[in-house]
């Protein structure tokens, strides 16, 4: 399991949101100001699709705060659970700070097992073109499930913890559709198995960009290898960019938000059955003028 950490720890990715400025300016308003010497390239608008990131980043010193929710009924109860919406929740609150302006660090805390996340996105590479421009960004963490129910367990026990890597490869075509393959790797992907596990993923996503306030995105993220190979979590939606915010309307097969959790596999196939209502909201806080 080490020599499968070591390349797992250097394997990570890097995802952001590109949102400025002002109204009298030309660019679309979710462009952050950039000088002229700044090449910097921004392929999607926001630093994650519907879980998988992109291989954006922030400037530096800003600041990206962030809460998910996934309802747990599935649209099919209908009107007994409000289509979804009376049911209890899963839930992510995050934090993200731009050291640099290639490197962000995250703290998350999801209510599914009480997982605590630190993560850091880098953005490695980036490669101009008029046709077929790319960025490629590394993403990874830990995370600490503190409520894990496992007789015997406390808190602090090694098998409470998961640690995950990710290489994000973004591109965009025409200047409207935003492509994305993110390889993922997580360690012990199943905190109840008796022995650690592992699982890898292999993401990808679309999202276009029809207007600079409207897209429309599909994720889809098939388990490779790992206990839940037949439960690949997928989601499609809309995301509506207001300036400052970045509001995504979804439709999934898959509950848990912290990458520890999602990159493990869904608990339901991708069946219309199974579909759950989910929304997540990032707003940038700028802390200079």
């Amino acid at each position: 399991m080490r020599r499968f950490l070591t390349p797992l720890l250097t394997t990570i990715v890097l995802s952001i949101i590109s949102l400025s400025a002002t109204a009298q300016t030309t660019k679309s308003n979710w462009q952050r100001h950039t000088t002229e010497s700044q090449l910097d390239l921004e392929l999607f608008r926001a630093l994650q699709v519907a879980n998988l990131p992109t291989a954006e980043t922030l400037q530096k010193g800003d600041l990206e705060f962030e809460i998910s929710h996934r309802f747990a009924p599935p649209l099919s109860e209908g009107s007994d659970y409000l289509w979804g919406l009376d049911g209890p929740v899963q839930m992510r609150l995050g934090l993200g700070y731009a050291v640099s302006n290639r490197l962000v660090l995250t703290l998350a805390r999801s209510n599914a097992d009480d997982n605590i996340d630190l993560s850091f996105r880098y953005k490695t590479l980036q490669i101009q073109s008029n046709s077929l421009p790319l960025l490629v960004g590394i993403h990874g963490g830990a995370a600490w499930n503190t409520e894990v129910y496992v007789t015997g367990r406390d808190k602090g026990n090694s098998r409470n913890f998961q640690f995950y890597g990710q290489i994000i490869l973004n591109t965009l075509i025409n200047r409207r559709l935003g492509l994305g393959v993110v390889p993922s790797v997580v360690s012990n992907s199943n905190l109840y198995a008796p022995s650690s596990e592992h699982t890898v993923t292999l993401g990808t996503y679309a999202e276009y960009y029809v207007s600079p306030l409207l897209a429309l995105l599909v994720e889809w993220s098939p388990v490779i290898d790992g206990y839940k190979k037949d439960y690949n979590a997928a989601s499609f939606g809309i995301e509506l960019n207001t300036g400052g915010h970045f509001f995504k309307i979804i439709l999934t097969n898959a509950l848990y938000l912290n990458p520890s959790q999602y990159l493990s596999g869904s608990e339901f196939q991708f069946k219309s059955k199974e579909w759950r209502l989910g929304f997540n909201i990032t707003r940038l806080l700028k802390l200079r003028r």
